[in-house]
């Protein structure tokens, strides 16, 4: 096979990942213009992909190579620099009994999706937090306003473990973006 046809074979064997990759920001780009996209567009756009990867595929291998190493190099970086989310004395509401928590929580969900148990689908995961709180451990609701790795900030709660003074393990039960609210 001479080589031009090895060429546009390579280049149609590598267009198949770069439209899977870009598929989604096509389509979310043409959704936010228009609502709803038009399926000639959305054609068009991945025609387009095809044709320039097909054409150039060989501008593409430094660059994807490129991506992949900064991006596996910054991800190590953000893992090292990632801080760990716990709750602190200060983010102390109130001093709470387990059966206390247990009536509070309890989901009483109208369309029976969830048990009516505390804490609905997450009760086993509640009773192996309460099995394994140590002795004279006091429960503690928290509420903070944490920021995330990307500098979003974050709404957290739920019910910590106190042991002698210092803060044990704890189980979350909110966690949303601040923003998401607004």
């Amino acid at each position: 096979m001479p080589y031009w046809q090895w060429y546009l074979v390579i280049g149609l064997a590598l267009a198949v990942p770069m439209v899977a990759i870009l598929a989604k920001e096509i389509w979310v780009n043409l959704s936010e213009k228009a609502k709803r996209p038009v399926p000639a567009q959305a054609l068009r756009s991945y025609a387009l992909v095809v044709l320039v990867t097909t054409a150039i595929w060989p501008l593409f291998v430094p660059f994807v190579t490129y991506e992949k190493w900064t991006s596996r190099r910054n991800e190590k970086q953000r893992m090292s620099e990632e801080r760990i989310f716990a709750p602190s004395k200060g983010d102390l509401v109130d001093h709470f009994t387990v059966a206390e928590v247990e009536a509070h929580e309890i989901v009483d969900d109208p369309l029976g999706g969830a048990p009516r148990l505390p804490f609905g689908h997450l009760h086993e995961a509640w009773e192996r937090f309460v099995g394994e709180l140590p002795v004279g451990a006091q429960l503690w609701s928290y509420a903070v306003v944490w920021e995330n790795r990307w500098r979003a900030q974050e709404q957290r709660e739920g019910y910590v473990a106190v042991i002698d003074g210092g803060i044990g393990p704890f189980f979350e039960t909110v966690n949303y973006r601040l923003e998401d609210q607004a």
